[in-house]
């Protein structure tokens, strides 16, 4: 009969936990990235945004779904963020409505009284939709710095 034994005074367990250390840095570097490619989004959100008074574009924030810039890629999400506009707190000085009652209807458009239809500005979808390929190509680097889109 044949054995063999390993004896490593535990350097197989130092290199996973340093292959560890090295995955977790470089998803804190890809949300880091992640994150500033969402600021220019929120930024040019902004942008698009009409403004009569302004409130709608102050009311546009961006939120990190996974909480606290966490990738989570055994539970199958690998980055969450949102963007939004229009708040409760935020209201338009001319019209003292907030901006959470109108934001929808300027995104996307609406019925006006007269019975024409005002198109709407898609200023949210619009700065997501520029900056999708950025966003995919950090996503993209992610992967292959993992490993994770590897062929068998």
């Amino acid at each position: 009969m044949m054995s063999t034994s390993i004896s490593d005074d535990g350097t197989i367990l130092d290199t996973e936990l340093s292959l560890q250390e090295i995955r977790d840095n470089i998803e804190a570097e890809v949300a880091l990235e992640l994150e500033a490619i969402w600021e220019q989004i929120k930024d040019l959100a902004i942008e698009l945004c009409p403004k009569e008074t302004g409130a709608l574009a102050s009311s546009i924030m961006t939120e990190d779904e996974g909480g606290s810039g966490a990738i989570n890629v055994m539970g199958g999400e690998f980055y969450s963020s949102s963007i939004s506009a229009g708040s409760e707190a935020i209201v338009n000085p001319i019209t003292g409505k907030s901006t959470a009652e109108y934001a929808l209807f300027v995104h996307d458009g609406h019925a006006m009284p007269d019975g024409m239809f005002y198109e709407g500005v898609a200023f949210l979808a619009d700065a997501v939709a520029a900056y999708e390929a950025e966003l995919e190509a950090c996503v993209d680097k992610a992967m292959t710095e993992n490993g994770w889109n590897a062929q068998p």
